[in-house]
């Protein structure tokens, strides 16, 4: 599995903590984590960021398959970076303050980015909400291929 990350520097230190989360509990496991920055909190941009993590996983995946590579992009609200993901092709970034939302942006809309408000939810509740993310499986029936593909033929992004 292979996981890019980023953030502004409202969640550089959330970021920091998911790695360190995420390694640790996946050390067994052939799990790449690739982080695009930024590495301070010094003022920067969140859509310079959307952009690294996007266009990796568009670079790894031309074809827009469902699956892997995915995504994690944290920012103060998560607002303004699943704004900012969801402009790419390809890309379905689902901002999630819970498991539920996690869950059912994996099954139901296929997303392969996960966008978390630092400010927002407990350094636990983006744990938690993670795994759910990562462990569901986009629903392969025809009534969640039919609405993905709608969003495709529609003229806007996938």
């Amino acid at each position: 599995m292979k996981i890019w990350i980023g953030s502004d520097h409202a969640g550089v230190k959330l970021k920091e903590q998911i790695k360190d989360m995420l390694l640790q509990e996946n050390s067994q496991e052939k799990m790449t984590l690739e982080d695009v920055g930024p590495f301070t909190t010094d003022s920067v941009d969140y859509p310079d960021f959307a952009q690294l993590v996007c266009a990796r996983i568009s670079q790894e995946n031309p074809e827009g398959l469902v699956g892997l590579p995915l995504g994690i992009l944290i920012c103060g609200s998560g607002v303004g970076i699943s704004i900012a993901a969801n402009r790419f092709a390809k890309i379905r970034a689902a901002l999630a303050e819970s498991e539920t939302v996690a869950k059912l942006s994996r099954e139901h809309n296929h997303a392969n980015v996960l966008c978390l408000g630092a400010n927002i939810i407990s350094t636990a509740t983006a744990f938690q909400i993670i795994r759910t993310f990562l462990t569901a499986k986009p629903d392969q029936g025809e009534r969640h291929l039919r609405r993905i593909q709608k969003l495709s033929s529609q003229g806007l992004r996938t």
